[in-house]
């Protein structure tokens, strides 16, 4: 029995519309209408290598093009275009098909090629792989439906051709339709009539046992070695193809046939429809398991038409198959999204809970920067004291603003302090002379002696704790204090025009050791 010859055991009366318009594996039946074929057969497939998409591209705008149409890729170019991309089937003349099956002239073809099979998708996707340079080969499943009036069988337009005006070629290029199940889409495919386009080396793996090798050649690592066909003959045809998987699955057991026309359908089909199927497990539950349902029964049938008419339960196990994998691809979704949305709010917590920290921390170290510095816990005694003595000379006080909570210092005026004969020293001791400063001796570098640890002496300790009360006495000194009658206004410029001048003359004396010229403007100011 060849290819495609299977006879059914049950008469035609007793066989509904769709098993009776069901392709066979290579060529056609009685049929060969489209729009006629399409009711059981509602899937086109193609074989393609993607392109990067546009990052504004729309699911609206057309996802294959006739080459004709190459430059036009959107809606509005292909309104602006010369040649309309929207002409009736009726129109179709065999110079278009066979401009279309004519390699030199395929540039200018106005026809996207697809194919009612999903095995010779496989069977072409797998010789491109291995003997093309390109490996990112993907089947598109299209819905058929959505082509309606703008698609035609290769088959149908060759038989209109007159013999007088056929091409050379012609009856190659009839066998090519019969096996590629050839159909000819005139101008472009939108993008919502692509269902899902998924890479081959994504669906080998699914595909049922028949197809595949029990024990894979280990001298041949690649992802299509486990095929049982040899796909890398460049003389193996489709049809040698056909005939030898269906001489593989006749010689299965009948449970292994059953579980490859049931089990090894439905994981096909939804291997070729997974972005799109889980993607509207979700949305539209009774539409995806439908079409998975359609799918997976083409796929069923293929191997061998008239056993699955004979073993009717099938169409059950097949349905039920697809229905429990719909539902746990929902339910996947749905513990995905609800994980999802957990993982989105403990992020969005733990973000609010670090802003509320960092603005916390700021207040804090503004408070910090208007309050008095803190000592350290690890500073000395005599640093301690130290702060508390420029404290109490600059009269600097903590008080609290009740209304900002806030701690803020004040500058007071202190008294002045009775100063003691052994807290004044010499002016001369203070106050270097200008020339001696101007013109200072040569220095000699000489190494520092190494310096001795001592034991601290009871008079460096008494020394140490007299530091403060000396300092604090140095700064009285020089800063002054209010005079009788002063104000603080007045005090307080007074004790800036000090500072101001002591900053001058030491930035002065600085420059003058410092500069080139110091004998000479040495000797200007002696």
């Amino acid at each position: 029995m060849g290819v495609g010859d299977f006879e059914s055991p049950r008469s035609p009366a007793e066989m509904s519309a769709q098993e009776r318009n069901a392709l066979p594996q290579y060529g056609f039946g009685a049929e060969v209408s489209f729009e006629q074929l399409i009711e059981s057969n509602p899937f086109l497939f193609r074989v393609h290598t993607p392109k990067e998409p546009s990052p504004f591209y729309d699911n609206t705008e057309p996802y294959f093009v006739g080459p004709t149409f190459a430059d036009n890729v959107s809606g509005s170019a292909f309104r602006a275009s010369t040649v309309s991309p929207y002409r009736a089937p009726s129109t179709y003349t065999y110079a278009d098909v066979a401009r279309h099956m004519d390699w030199t002239t395929r540039a200018s073809s106005p026809f996207v090629s697809t194919s009612f099979s999903f095995a010779w998708a496989i069977w072409e996707a797998t010789r491109r792989y291995h003997h093309g340079m390109k490996h990112s080969v993907e089947i598109a499943v299209i819905d058929a439906k959505a082509l309606v009036g703008r698609a035609v069988t290769a088959v149908e337009l060759l038989r209109e051709g007159v013999p007088k005006d056929r091409h050379a070629d012609h009856w190659k290029w009839y066998r090519y339709g019969l096996e590629a199940q050839d159909v000819l889409v005139y101008g472009y495919i939108p993008g919502t009539a692509v269902l899902a386009s998924v890479p081959l080396v994504h669906v080998l793996p699914k595909l049922p046992s028949y197809m595949l090798n029990p024990e894979p050649s280990l001298l041949k690592d690649t992802p299509v070695s486990r095929v049982a066909w040899p796909y890398d003959r460049k003389k193996h045809t489709y049809k040698a193809f056909c005939q030898d998987m269906s001489d593989r699955f006749l010689r299965l057991p009948a449970d292994r046939r059953t579980r490859d026309t049931s089990v090894g359908a439905v994981r096909l089909a939804i291997a070729l429809l997974r972005p799109w199927f889980h993607r509207l497990a979700t949305d539209d539950f009774t539409t995806c398991t439908a079409t998975a349902n359609e799918l997976a029964l083409s796929v069923s049938r293929w191997p061998g038409l008239w056993w699955v008419r004979e073993h009717p339960e099938l169409h059950d196990l097949v349905r039920c198959l697809v229905h429990v994998v719909g539902e746990e691809a929902r339910e996947a979704r749905r513990t995905q999204a609800l994980a999802d949305a957990t993982r989105m709010q403990d992020i969005v917590g733990g973000l609010e809970h670090l802003a509320r920290s960092y603005q916390l921390r700021g207040s804090v170290r503004f408070s910090g920067a208007l309050s008095t510095p803190p000592v350290s816990s690890t500073a000395s005694v005599a640093d301690e004291e130290e702060a508390k003595a420029d404290r109490e000379v600059f009269g600097i006080v903590p008080i609290e603003d009740d209304k900002a909570k806030v701690k803020v210092t004040e500058i007071l005026p202190t008294p002045a302090p009775t100063p003691t004969p052994d807290a004044f020293l010499p002016v001369a001791e203070v106050v270097t002379p200008l020339a001696e400063v101007a013109a200072p001796e040569p220095i000699v570098v000489r190494p520092a002696p190494a310096p001795e640890v001592e034991a601290p002496s009871p008079a460096s300790e008494e020394k140490d704790a007299f530091a403060p009360s000396i300092k604090a006495t140095m700064a009285r000194m020089v800063f002054g204090a209010p005079a009788d009658g002063e104000s603080p206004r007045e005090y307080y410029a007074r004790t800036a025009s000090a500072l101001l001048t002591g900053f001058f003359t030491g930035a002065f004396i600085a420059l003058c050791i410092a500069s080139q010229h110091r004998r000479e403007i040495s000797n200007h100011f002696s």
